[in-house]
């Protein structure tokens, strides 16, 4: 197995990891919220989408 691949799988890892931590994080933060079904859902995704988006700038140094 070439390094890359094996640094590939190393960060595929990581954002399982992440992504799941990060559903649980979202879905109790916005437990308190009143939507329910498809906004619900609505919801969680576009706030996980907004998470990613900003750890990417923080993460390249772009500004907000």
């Amino acid at each position: 197995m070439s390094k890359m691949k094996e640094i590939d799988d190393i960060a595929q890892g990581v954002a399982d990891d992440t992504l799941e931590l990060m559903e649980d994080s979202v879905e109790w933060q916005i437990a308190d919220k009143p939507v329910e079904g498809d906004a619900y859902f609505e919801l969680k995704n576009y706030v996980i989408g907004k998470a990613i988006e900003l750890l990417y700038k923080q993460n390249t140094n772009q500004a907000g």
